[in-house]
């Protein structure tokens, strides 16, 4: 494997890690949420914060899929 090959699976491997920890961090809020946790307000900024990062990452992904 080539070394562009190389990077180009590290860097799909970093982006679905950290898609992975945008999933587990918005099921965890959400498990918080539906737990009765007294800070719903934190909870849901920290919720559109990760929901918005996950989108971002997604993106990313595809653009990085399609090849552009």
């Amino acid at each position: 494997m080539g070394a562009a090959s190389m990077k180009s699976a590290a860097n799909e491997s970093t982006i679905e890690r950290e898609i992975e920890r945008c999933r587990q961090e918005i099921a965890e809020i959400e498990r918080q949420i539906l737990g009765g946790h007294p800070d719903v307000a934190g909870l849901c900024l920290a919720l559109h914060d990760w929901a918005q990062e996950l989108r971002i990452l997604q993106r990313e992904h595809e653009q990085w899929m399609s090849g552009s």
